[in-house]
């Protein structure tokens, strides 16, 4: 299963992995329990990320650092990957999830490390 949209910015963005292979693919299987078809799989995913991810945190993306506000599950898709709303300079954007940087040693630094696995192996 691959997302359309952000494969070469997730293994561009990616530093290198603190969580072994087996760590993260327990994480994922654990979001993707009962999932029986690539859509569920995708929303398993998307709700493990949404209920995980401590908001809001800061980020590097479009050139500035931005507020990471929520992830928006409206607007993501298999299609379009992970949503996240941002805020830039008092307005707020749409960017994939896969577009931005953390600081490696963030509090949210696994859940990124799942996310930019997951499409490569599953």
């Amino acid at each position: 299963m691959l997302i359309a949209t952000g494969t070469h910015i997730i293994r561009s963005n990616m530093k290198k992995r603190k969580l072994s292979d087996e760590e993260i693919e327990e994480m994922i299987s654990e979001a993707m329990v009962d999932c029986y078809d690539d859509e569920e799989a995708f929303m398993g995913i998307l709700c493990t990320l949404s209920d995980n991810i401590k908001f809001p945190f800061k980020a590097k993306a479009m050139g500035d650092t931005v507020d990471v506000i929520c992830i928006d599950d409206r607007k993501s898709s298999q299609g379009r990957g992970i949503i996240a709303k941002v805020r830039k300079q008092g307005k707020e954007y749409n960017i994939g999830l896969a577009e931005l940087e953390i600081e490696p040693d963030s509090e949210n630094d696994k859940w990124f490390e799942m996310y930019h696995y997951w499409p490569e192996k599953y």
